[in-house]
């Protein structure tokens, strides 16, 4: 039993804990025990004070080597059986005095250096001899070990090495001892450190009912639907941590506080040596020189200690339901059930829940202790998340945190007019914040949900040569929401907006988040309710104005996309390009017209090449050159047809820039 007791205790949610030890102390040394694992968080964190008129020194550890590789260490190793056997023999070349009882003799000593220890497997102990050298006499004398009475080490050495051995053999080996070196006198001490501890963990349960009902009530309905606005709901929400006292010691009267939070935390060795590698520089002949000096740096002032860190935070989550009654439990019954004796302290980014009484809890046992309890107004609700749950809307209990604590992500059992209705997992919910508490699955209603998208023309503008096009891409869903129930319920519709949309249809939402948007549909006694939400965003493309036809500008006077002077105009510049067109197509004409006759130029020329100039020949030759003439005047004239033909394109062109031009601006 540690001799300074734990006084107080902060148990956190990521496996570590801070323990305060604290009491009165008189003497020099105080002997402080930790597991082994532990040893890295102690050194991190351990903080030793004196309160009174005293002062730490101080502390002391243990090697981190386990207790066979201390032993190994020393020059004395003696066995479970035949430990004097073993001294003996690892005493060898030490002195030592042997004392011999012979009957009712007095004790006569022999002093010497220890030769060595014989004897034989069969009775080591009855037949054992010691052999001692005396220098004075240069003699060695064989002495039988069964009268050993007494040995004595006269070797200094040897005697820290029996002490050494001794208290590597009583140390524990899961366990590391901590010494606390003090000012001679009375002190009062507080230590405090970080260790492992297991995580605390909390369980709710919310009982809800309507205003009016009482234990004996036994009416209302439990399938989650909304209660009617003339009667106010409630909830009784009551929480209680749990906590476990893993520690090789009870706890008595310990200050406890459960905290809530994420702080940050980590494993750093400290406890075992590191000594790095380092290089090796060989020696080098050198002249020797001057003496070198250097001016010393004025003292620093010595280094605030640091503040004890915490850690952090794994969700877990424990807990149980309590046991179901006969009768049904009331609010007022689960409020009356446990009083809750915490204070909850907002610490930044912490959140400490503090239990007012001293809490005792025994070595290897835990304890739950109330945290909270209040009465809260709240509403029942069918919500209907297809990513979350399909097919179904979920029974939930909608409710703001006004208990002015922060809540520790935990299970919570669901009670709706006294009896068991689901399960939920809480999360970690700040104070004035809403909790939505999910607990039973709906199966009296099922819903289908049917996706499509499609583009709608929205405007039409234009951009020099270009028409632009403003587009609006559309995604409808469609929750078709069939009920089996008796009588009218209300689901609200969750729907995950999708990014960079805008909502289009069915209008505002009842609620936002996020990523949500919802809408509480009324649905009708068996049948089928349809609800639509169509999201679209503005897309833009563009395409040349002289891609169009007249029917597509017929279809957007049609759907008010154009209006009719647009479409006079840009029917008047479409005919500008059918004409451009048509020009074109003659100018290609004439290109074409063009090679023929390069074609039978060349045949032409061809025919010359062979042909005199006399006779027949030159006859025909006259003819060839005479139709070679009359081609190069229809290549002058296709030149000219050209030209103009090009020219009429330009100014066509020219024309219709200008019209389009004018509707830009328009």
């Amino acid at each position: 039993m540690p001799t300074l007791p734990i006084a107080r205790l902060i148990v956190f949610k990521h496996g570590v804990g801070y323990f305060e030890r604290r009491g009165p102390f008189s003497g020099e040394r105080l002997a402080l025990s930790f597991p082994r694992e532990a040893m890295d968080d102690v050194l991190k964190s351990l903080v030793a004070l004196d309160l009174g008129a005293g002062q730490v020194l101080g502390v002391d550890f243990e090697t981190p080597e386990d207790r066979a590789g201390r032993i190994a260490r020393g020059s004395i190793h003696l066995s479970d059986t035949r430990s004097m056997l073993d001294l003996l023999r690892d005493l060898r070349g030490r002195e030592v005095r042997l004392s011999f009882a012979e009957g009712k003799k007095a004790e006569t000593a022999i002093e010497g250096l220890v030769v060595g220890v014989d004897y034989e497997d069969e009775e080591p102990l009855r037949r054992a001899i010691v052999s001692l050298y005396q220098p004075e006499t240069r003699q060695v004398r064989a002495l039988p070990l069964e009268s050993v009475a007494r040995v004595e080490l006269l070797d200094d050495g040897a005697a820290d090495d029996l002490s050494y051995f001794l208290r590597a053999a009583q140390s524990e080996e899961q366990r590391r001892g901590a010494t606390l070196r003090l000012t001679p006198g009375d002190h009062d001490l507080l230590v405090g450190y970080i260790a492992p501890a297991p995580a605390w963990r909390v369980s709710y349960r919310l009982l809800f009912e309507e205003e009016g009902q009482g234990e004996n009530d036994t009416g209302g309905t439990v399938d989650g639907t909304a209660a009617p606005a003339s009667r106010p709901s409630w909830v009784v929400l009551q929480g209680w941590g749990l906590f476990d006292n893993q520690l090789e010691e009870d706890l008595e009267g310990v200050d406890l506080t459960l905290m809530a939070g994420m702080p940050v935390s980590f494993r750093y060795r400290l406890y075992e040596p590191r000594t790095p590698e380092r290089p090796l520089v060989q020696d080098e002949e050198r002249t020797v020189g001057a003496p070198i000096f250097f001016e010393a740096a004025p003292p620093q002032a010595a280094a605030a200690p640091m503040a004890l860190g915490a850690a952090l935070m794994a969700d877990d989550a424990g807990g149980g339901t309590r046991r179901a009654r006969a009768q049904r439990i009331s609010g007022a019954q689960l409020e009356e059930a446990a009083v809750v004796a915490t204070s909850g302290d907002e610490r930044g980014a912490l959140f400490a829940y503090h239990v007012e009484h001293p809490v005792s809890v025994a070595r290897g046992q835990s304890a739950m202790v109330p945290i909270v309890s209040s009465r809260l107004p709240a509403r029942r609700e069918l919500l209907y998340n297809g990513a979350k749950h399909p097919g179904h809307p979920v029974a939930t209990l909608r409710l703001e945190n006004a208990t002015g604590l922060t809540l520790e992500r935990g299970p919570a059992t669901v009670l709706t007019e006294g009896d068991y209705a689901g399960e939920a997992v809480l999360p970690f919910t700040s104070a004035g914040s809403e909790l939505i508490v999910p607990y039973a699955v709906e199966l009296g209603i099922r819903v289908v949900e049917q996706r499509r998208s499609e583009r709608r023309l929205h405007a039409l503008h234009v951009r020099g040569d270009y028409a632009v096009f403003e587009e609006h891409d559309y995604t409808f869903t469609v929750y078709s929401i069939s009920s089996s129930l008796a009588r009218a319920v209300e689901v609200t519709v969750e729907h995950r907006r999708h990014p960079g949309y805008d909502l289009a249809e069915p209008g505002p939402p009842d609620e936002t988040t996020a990523e949500f948007a919802r809408w509480r549909v009324r649905c009708a006694p068996h049948a089928r309710t349809e609800f639509a939400v169509a999201e679209r965003r503005m897309l833009s493309r563009k395409e040349l104005v002289r891609s169009l036809t007249g029917a597509q500008l017929r279809d957007y006077l049609a759907n008010k996309i154009l209006d009719a002077a647009t479409v006079r105009s840009l029917e008047g510049v479409l005919e500008l390009y059918r004409q451009a067109d048509e020009a074109q197509g003659r100018l290609r004409q004439l290109d074409a017209e063009r090679e023929a006759v390069y074609t039978q130029q060349r045949q032409i020329q061809g025919n010359l090449q062979p042909l005199g100039r006399e006779g027949d020949e030159g006859t025909l030759r006259q003819r060839y050159i005479a139709s070679l003439a009359q081609l190069e005047d229809r290549l002058a004239q296709l030149a000219a047809d050209q030209a103009t033909t090009r020219e009429q394109i330009a100014r066509i062109e020219e024309q219709a820039a200008r019209r389009l031009k004018r509707l830009a601006k328009g």
